[in-house]
């Protein structure tokens, strides 16, 4: 039977009209007995009346009480009965004067009908009656079978009798309210619980011994798309879940069961809406208190996010350090390139100048050729070294990226061969970007060569395809595969795609190094120069492959911009150099400078030579006839900027060449205001410096 618990404890049945329906009809039914029997004897007819008007009441109220009766009234009218029906008892003859007998049972009625706060009125009601018959008794207003004595000794076991009941039901009702109580924070903490497990973004579940579900939570349902309720109704809980997993998990649990220990599991799951989900499990054994085992409950957490970002927090890892590593290389090859072409200018220069010697032999002309032919050729190689870095010379202009392609069709055509086919896809929108055309038309050779390298002389036919696009680069998409960011903006995008033998995640990685290569022997800086051309020209490059399927490149240039540099030796000289003209040449590399002072003295100047900045500085300023000035970008003590402020301090008019090996934007970055009147970039020819002579001695005319 289930039990309604209420606060003030009137009962603990669960339906008290039930109950008192049924009360009545029995106490009815044995009223009637009763009177059956006195009339069989023969005798009790005053207290037959009583129990047939008593029994009739209580028809009456059970009537009544189906009717939906107010129950108050009808105890109060029970227990009035039950007060006149045992004051008859004793008050008129009874069977053998066995009335008496039933008197002490009216307490546990009153206790049985009312609470105890109640049912104490009504045993005080029915002393007060027993008191006052045996008053009337004593004093011969009113004869009984019985003796005052005996009607004293009936008081004391009523009295007796009541204050037992009412000593049980306080007890009863006071466990009834504490059980009350407890079951009412029991059902709150079963709707937190509740609330906390299905809010909880970790799935939970609990299947006994047979496999049969006892609960799932509801991240667990959404997980596995059914709900605790058909849960609960399936006979084995592997045939709601994946058939692959169906059988792990019955390992599982008969691992988890065989040990007193959590067991930890990993799987791979795909889930009803789709989403294949990656869960870290953890189930434990259910004991009972005799130690019986009684189930198993399960906590699984999703990882999948937490995975997935972890794998992107690796890729970042990796493409920062291979940022790095490419701009550590990239700043030692920009140093190396430096330091070479000073050393390139004193040999070109002093090639030069025994070129423009007299008397020289054959022979001599031709070791000079040959060494003249190899210092280019290192020339060559610091530009590239320099390219890589960054730091290379530029010339741009506006270039237009489909006109140079279609130029360049017939060396494309040369390049990759005979069993591979060119395929050209351009929108009409004009390509135009700011660069050097001799670098881009390098980095476009080089795509093309490595696609044709790509395919190979398989039997296969090759076919490359090259696109332009114009697209709008976001804040949110600015890193490509390149490594570096680029600026938000237009940009032209330019596509090379072959289907060729592809490349895995490892080459991809390390392809951008300098000297990187799959092939049999090495080609030099080969795409490690392209990422220092895109570079310098604030671009970037993307690369999809699939090894046996082919390589996709995609370059990123930014849009043309109204911004041309332009270096000071392509500026056309203004006029034969004049003799006489005194120039001072700084440099620290002690062969440069003599070179220098060679050659400008071959052109007619008067060189004076500085070491470094502090000693041109004080030179300067104690010989006030110089005309202008050579000086270098990067020396000790005193740099070649600091020694450009110092100069025009002392003559702000002051003409003043710079040199360096790396070019001019790279050279004076940090310059700020003061800049020089030309710049030189090593390693320079002797046609070159002729050109700055020339410059300097026209604006000094002007």
């Amino acid at each position: 039977m289930n039990v309604v618990m209420e606060r003030g404890g009137l009962s603990i049945f669960d339906d008290r009209r039930k109950v008192l329906a049924l009360v009545h009809l029995v106490t009815g039914c044995t009223l009637v007995f009763f009177i059956a029997v006195h009339l069989f004897e023969q005798c009790c007819y005053s207290l037959s009346l009583v129990q047939a008007g008593a029994a009739i009441l209580m028809l009456v109220n059970w009537v009544r009480i189906r009717n939906d009766a107010d129950l108050s009234v009808i105890e109060n009218s029970l227990m009035l009965g039950a007060l006149i029906v045992f004051s008859a008892l004793f008050a008129f003859e009874s069977l053998e004067d066995t009335g008496i007998y039933w008197v002490a049972g009216y307490p546990f009625v009153a206790y049985f009908v009312h609470p105890a706060t109640k049912a104490r009125y009504w045993v005080g009601a029915y002393v007060a009656v027993l008191i006052a018959v045996d008053g009337l008794v004593a004093a011969g207003l009113f004869e009984l079978s019985y003796s005052t004595t005996q009607i004293l000794c009936l008081i004391s076991v009523v009295f007796v009798f009541g204050a037992l009941a009412h000593i049980y039901k306080s007890q009863l009702e006071l466990r009834q309210q504490q059980l009350a109580e407890a079951n009412i924070r029991l059902e709150q903490q079963q709707k937190h619980m509740q609330t906390i497990l299905d809010h909880s973004p970790v799935g939970i579940w609990m299947v006994d011994s047979n496999r049969r579900f006892l609960f799932v939570n509801r991240v667990w349902s959404e997980w596995f798309g059914f709900s605790e309720k058909q849960a609960r109704q399936v006979e084995d809980y592997t045939l709601l879940i994946p058939e692959a997993l169906a059988a792990k998990w019955q390992a599982s649990d008969q691992a988890c069961l065989a040990s007193d220990e959590p067991y930890l599991l990993r799987d791979e799951v795909s889930c009803t809406d789709g989403v294949v989900r990656t869960f870290d499990a953890i189930k434990v054994k259910v004991s009972g208190s005799s130690g019986e085992v009684l189930g198993i409950v399960g906590f699984a957490i999703d990882v999948s996010d937490k995975l997935r970002a972890e794998e992107e927090q690796r890729d970042l890892e990796r493409q920062v350090q291979h940022s790095q590593r490419l701009e550590s290389l990239g700043v030692m090859a920009g140093g190396v390139a430096h330091d070479f072409n000073n050393l390139l200018t004193a040999i070109q220069g002093s090639l030069e100048l025994a070129k423009l010697e007299e008397g020289v032999s054959e022979s001599m002309q031709e070791s000079l050729s040959c060494i003249d032919s190899a210092a280019h050729a290192a020339t060559e190689l610091c530009r590239q070294m320099l390219t890589y870095s960054g730091k290379g010379v530029l010339k741009t202009e506006p270039i237009n990226l489909r006109d140079l392609i279609e130029d360049m069709h017939s060396l494309f055509e040369i390049s990759v061969g005979k069993q591979i086919t060119l395929d050209y896809n351009f929108d009409q929108t004009p390509s135009v970007v700011q660069g050097d055309r001799s670098q881009i038309s390098q980095v476009l050779l080089n795509l093309v060569i490595n696609a044709a390298e790509a395919i190979g002389s398989d039997e296969k036919q090759g076919k490359i395809s090259m696109s332009l696009t114009h697209r709008d680069l976001d804040a949110g998409n600015q890193k490509l595969a390149s490594g570096f960011e680029l600026q938000s903006g237009c940009y032209v995008v330019m596509t090379v795609e072959d289907n060729g033998a592809g490349m895995d995640g490892d080459i991809i990685e390390h392809m951008f190094d300098p000297f990187f290569t799959t092939k049999f022997t090495g080609r030099g800086l080969g795409l490690s120069a392209i990422m220092g051309i895109l570079r310098t020209h604030q671009a970037g490059i993307e690369v999809q492959s699939t090894p046996g399927v082919g390589t996709s490149m995609t370059i990123w240039i930014p849009c043309h911009r109204d911004e041309t540099l332009v270096s000071e030796d392509e500026k056309a000289p203004k006029g034969a150099p004049v003799k006489g003209a005194k120039v001072l040449v700084v440099d620290d590399e002690v062969a440069v400078a003599a070179v220098a002072k060679r050659m400008l003295e071959k052109l007619g100047q008067q060189v004076v030579l500085a070491s470094n900045g502090r000693e041109a500085v004080e030179i300067f300023s104690h010989e006030e006839d110089f005309d202008w000035v050579l000086l270098d970008v990067t020396m000790p003590e005193m740099d070649g900027v600091e020694c450009l402020k110092a100069l025009r301090k002392v003559d702000p008019a002051v003409y003043v060449t710079m040199s360096s090996g790396y070019d001019a934007e790279n050279a004076l970055n940090g310059s700020g205001d003061c800049h020089p009147n030309g710049f030189l970039s090593k390693p320079y020819s002797f046609a070159a410096l002729r050109a700055v002579v020339e410059n300097a001695e026209a604006a000094r005319s002007d």
